[in-house]
């Protein structure tokens, strides 16, 4: 009964502050025994008898000079959104004949990267295949991530030449291999315009897959990129009628799938990029060193009040970081070599304000002040770390105390969670705002 009583003071004083409550005394054993109770409240339908580890280690291509830290800098460049463009008869015919469903178009190009021009220019929608995933398609420029636009936004079709109305690529039919413009008569989309971006500087695209339904979930969250051979620009494109001569064209196919079942066909987008005088300049990646990184985001509780689950106490990202080259074979992409192997990690948010140290794999990094919500976004090498175990663990300092520490590790399939694993594109809660259930495996 006494430890009972102990156990429910705890509980009523932790719900009744948004402060961390330090209490030395209660023992380590106690407040994770309070803490599972709680946790186990707060989400009676979550099984307990999973892994936590919600990330798909979905690796990341870049550009070696991007700075690892784009997610402070996405403000930095804006773009206009132009009046709607529609697409000419000449375009529409020449791309459903040259990306035809179901057919193997790599040949096409090559994985590519871009350099800014000293002008202006524009990007457009103009086509969507067959394609069952949805994603968003993103620019990143001097390693600065802009989000463009989401699948079937901005962009509608006319059924036939008869037509009046313009009917939204979304609105089409209820399943997604439906919303596409392949038999379309017209076709009209939202264009983007980018201006004073740095001359010069390295840019790039991909689709950042936001939905890939049930037969592909190793691909939620994937960046099917121009970097590694996702998109190419498509040679021999039509000039459109309707974009003045003394613009360049530049017309990419994108793929969406990549798990060994894709028909590469190359069409599920096709954007267009236009320019006076010039567009992007395309520099092919064939020989070239890229960045491939695979990083798996922490999000850990350091039960400093124990019926507190927004799992933002400390936000952390931890990387293994391969340089890579692109192999071809037969003027395809094929494999890649990998070199100079190195793990990183990243201290991105804190919302504790207790004291803690982190041991990452074989390192043992200094002890840490908490400072309630603060974004460090600090930088530290570490080595050992295995992507699969999670071999991380914390000790939190209780209070001022100068010896008296809770120990959490990575939990194990059975235990209240105090360490989550997520995709490093899975934001943190605010403070006092614990996670959705969704987030957790619910049995049916």
């Amino acid at each position: 009964m006494k430890k009972f009583m102990m156990a429910l003071a705890v509980v009523l004083t932790t719900a009744c502050s948004n402060k961390d409550v330090f209490d030395p005394n209660f023992g380590e054993n106690n407040t994770k025994e309070t803490y599972a109770t709680n946790f186990s409240q707060k989400y009676p339908e979550v099984s307990l008898n999973q892994s936590w580890d919600f990330s798909n280690k979905q690796p990341a291509f870049s550009l070696p000079s991007e700075s690892a830290n784009l997610r402070t800098r996405a403000a930095d460049y804006t773009f206009q959104e132009g009046e709607d463009y529609i697409i000419d008869n000449t375009t529409l015919t020449w791309m459903k004949n040259k990306l035809t469903e179901k057919n193997d178009h790599r040949s096409l190009g090559k994985p590519f990267y871009m350099k800014v021009p000293n002008n202006s220019f524009t990007i457009v929608p103009i086509y969507q295949g067959k394609a069952s995933m949805e994603w968003e398609l993103h620019v990143v420029v001097d390693g600065v991530d802009i989000k463009l636009w989401e699948k079937c936004q901005n962009i509608w079709v006319k059924k036939s030449a008869t037509a009046e109305d313009w009917t939204p690529v979304g609105d089409l039919s209820t399943t997604e291999l439906d919303k596409n413009t392949i038999s379309a008569a017209s076709v009209k989309a939202t264009p983007y315009t980018f201006e004073n971006l740095p001359a010069g500087a390295d840019m790039y695209f991909y689709l950042l897959i936001t939905n890939s339904g049930s037969d592909h979930k190793n691909l939620q969250n994937a960046q099917q990129s121009s970097l590694n051979g996702m998109m190419l620009t498509l040679e021999d494109c039509p000039h459109p009628a309707n974009i003045d001569e003394d613009n360049q064209v530049m017309i990419v196919g994108c793929e969406d799938l990549s798990d060994g079942s894709s028909d590469w066909d190359m069409n599920d987008l096709v954007f267009m990029v236009y320019g006076k005088p010039d567009v992007p300049t395309t520099v092919t990646i064939e020989g070239t060193p890229i960045t491939k990184k695979t990083t798996v985001r922490y999000m850990i509780e350091d039960l400093g009040a124990l019926d507190d689950f927004d799992f933002n106490d400390i936000v952390l990202d931890v990387s293994e970081i391969w340089t890579s080259t692109p192999i071809y074979k037969d003027g395809v992409l094929d494999s890649w070599q990998d070199t100079n192997y190195r793990q990183e990690a990243i201290i991105r948010h804190l919302g504790g304000e207790l004291s803690f140290k982190l041991k990452i794999g074989d390192t043992q990094l200094a002890e840490h002040p908490g400072v309630m919500g603060s974004n460090p976004n600090e930088v530290y090498p570490v080595t050992g770390w295995d992507i699969n175990t999670h071999n991380i663990s914390v000790e939190v300092r209780q209070g001022k105390n100068s010896e008296v520490y809770n120990h959490v590790a990575f939990p194990k399939a059975g235990e209240a969670p105090i360490i989550i694993a997520v995709d490093p594109t899975v934001d943190w809660m605010t403070e006092r705002q614990s996670v959705p259930a969704s987030w957790f495996y619910i049995p049916e």
